[in-house]
Protein backbone atom coordinates (compact mmCIF):
# COMPACT_ATOMS: atom_id res chain seq x y z
CA UNK A 1 0.00 0.00 0.00
CA UNK A 2 1.73 3.14 -1.23
CA UNK A 3 1.30 6.56 0.33
CA UNK A 4 -0.52 7.79 -2.79
CA UNK A 5 -2.91 4.84 -2.77
CA UNK A 6 -3.59 5.42 0.92
CA UNK A 7 -4.29 9.11 0.17
CA UNK A 8 -6.70 8.22 -2.66
CA UNK A 9 -8.59 5.76 -0.45
CA UNK A 10 -8.66 8.28 2.40
CA UNK A 11 -10.13 10.93 0.12
CA UNK A 12 -12.87 8.55 -1.05
CA UNK A 13 -13.65 7.46 2.49
CA UNK A 14 -13.86 11.02 3.83
CA UNK A 15 -15.97 12.38 0.97
CA UNK A 16 -19.27 10.70 1.75
CA UNK A 17 -20.18 10.76 -1.95
CA UNK A 18 -18.67 9.62 -5.22
CA UNK A 19 -15.80 11.83 -6.40
CA UNK A 20 -14.57 12.80 -9.84
CA UNK A 21 -10.89 12.27 -10.63
CA UNK A 22 -10.30 16.02 -10.24
CA UNK A 23 -11.92 15.93 -6.80
CA UNK A 24 -9.74 12.95 -5.83
CA UNK A 25 -6.64 14.81 -7.03
CA UNK A 26 -7.58 17.85 -4.97
CA UNK A 27 -8.58 15.94 -1.82
CA UNK A 28 -5.73 13.43 -1.90
CA UNK A 29 -3.00 15.80 -3.07
CA UNK A 30 -1.76 13.40 -5.74
CA UNK A 31 -0.88 14.02 -9.39
CA UNK A 32 -3.66 13.41 -11.91
CA UNK A 33 -1.86 10.49 -13.57
CA UNK A 34 -1.38 8.87 -10.16
CA UNK A 35 -5.07 9.28 -9.34
CA UNK A 36 -6.14 7.71 -12.65
CA UNK A 37 -3.71 4.80 -12.27
CA UNK A 38 -4.61 4.08 -8.65
CA UNK A 39 -8.35 4.39 -9.22
CA UNK A 40 -8.15 2.01 -12.18
CA UNK A 41 -6.19 -0.55 -10.18
CA UNK A 42 -8.51 -0.20 -7.16
CA UNK A 43 -11.58 -0.69 -9.39
CA UNK A 44 -9.97 -3.78 -10.96
CA UNK A 45 -9.40 -5.37 -7.55
CA UNK A 46 -12.91 -4.50 -6.26
CA UNK A 47 -11.91 -1.98 -3.59
CA UNK A 48 -13.38 1.02 -5.43
CA UNK A 49 -16.56 1.22 -7.49
CA UNK A 50 -16.93 3.35 -10.61
CA UNK A 51 -20.19 5.33 -10.69
CA UNK A 52 -21.44 6.54 -14.07
CA UNK A 53 -21.82 10.30 -13.93
CA UNK A 54 -23.52 12.59 -16.40
CA UNK A 55 -21.86 13.09 -19.77
CA UNK A 56 -19.31 10.33 -19.26
CA UNK A 57 -17.75 11.99 -16.20
CA UNK A 58 -17.34 8.91 -14.03
CA UNK A 59 -17.04 9.21 -10.27
CA UNK A 60 -15.51 6.81 -7.76
CA UNK A 61 -16.39 5.62 -4.28
CA UNK A 62 -15.40 2.85 -1.91
CA UNK A 63 -17.00 -0.47 -2.87
CA UNK A 64 -20.07 -1.38 -0.81
CA UNK A 65 -18.31 -4.50 0.46
CA UNK A 66 -15.81 -2.22 2.23
CA UNK A 67 -18.12 0.59 3.27
CA UNK A 68 -20.90 -1.80 4.37
CA UNK A 69 -23.37 0.82 3.20
CA UNK A 70 -25.89 -0.11 0.53
CA UNK A 71 -27.09 3.01 -1.23
CA UNK A 72 -28.12 4.45 -4.57
CA UNK A 73 -27.23 7.63 -6.46
CA UNK A 74 -28.78 10.88 -7.64
CA UNK A 75 -26.91 12.22 -10.69
CA UNK A 76 -27.24 15.84 -11.78
CA UNK A 77 -27.41 15.90 -15.57
CA UNK A 78 -26.22 19.52 -15.69
CA UNK A 79 -23.23 19.81 -13.33
CA UNK A 80 -22.50 16.08 -12.99
CA UNK A 81 -22.46 15.91 -9.19
CA UNK A 82 -23.37 12.49 -7.82
CA UNK A 83 -24.98 12.23 -4.37
CA UNK A 84 -25.77 9.12 -2.38
CA UNK A 85 -29.19 8.33 -1.01
CA UNK A 86 -30.32 5.54 1.26
CA UNK A 87 -33.25 3.55 -0.10
CA UNK A 88 -36.18 2.75 2.13
CA UNK A 89 -36.79 -0.89 2.97
CA UNK A 90 -39.97 -0.70 0.92
CA UNK A 91 -38.06 0.48 -2.18
CA UNK A 92 -35.44 -2.26 -1.76
CA UNK A 93 -38.17 -4.91 -1.41
CA UNK A 94 -39.87 -3.64 -4.58
CA UNK A 95 -36.60 -3.64 -6.51
CA UNK A 96 -35.73 -7.14 -5.25
CA UNK A 97 -39.17 -8.46 -6.18
CA UNK A 98 -38.99 -7.00 -9.69
CA UNK A 99 -35.45 -8.29 -10.21
CA UNK A 100 -36.45 -11.75 -9.00
CA UNK A 101 -39.33 -11.84 -11.49
CA UNK A 102 -37.06 -10.74 -14.34
CA UNK A 103 -34.46 -13.34 -13.35
CA UNK A 104 -37.09 -16.08 -13.29
CA UNK A 105 -38.17 -15.12 -16.81
CA UNK A 106 -34.70 -14.67 -18.31
CA UNK A 107 -32.45 -17.03 -16.35
CA UNK A 108 -30.00 -14.16 -15.75
CA UNK A 109 -27.88 -14.41 -12.60
CA UNK A 110 -27.35 -11.13 -10.73
CA UNK A 111 -24.68 -10.27 -8.17
CA UNK A 112 -25.89 -6.75 -7.31
CA UNK A 113 -28.07 -3.95 -8.59
CA UNK A 114 -27.50 -0.27 -9.29
CA UNK A 115 -30.27 2.30 -9.13
CA UNK A 116 -29.52 5.85 -10.25
CA UNK A 117 -31.92 8.76 -10.32
CA UNK A 118 -31.01 11.39 -12.91
CA UNK A 119 -32.19 14.99 -12.95
CA UNK A 120 -31.11 18.38 -11.62
CA UNK A 121 -29.54 18.96 -8.24
CA UNK A 122 -30.96 21.75 -6.09
CA UNK A 123 -28.21 24.22 -7.06
CA UNK A 124 -28.74 23.69 -10.80
CA UNK A 125 -32.52 23.70 -10.47
CA UNK A 126 -32.43 27.02 -8.57
CA UNK A 127 -30.26 28.56 -11.29
CA UNK A 128 -33.00 27.85 -13.82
Amino acid sequence: MTAHRRAVLGALEAAGRPLSVDEVVSAAGVPTSTAYRNLSELVDCGVVARVAGAGGADRHELAEALSHHHHHHMVCTRCGVVSDFDPSRQLERLIAREIEQILDETGFAVDHHVFDVRGLCRRCRDRG
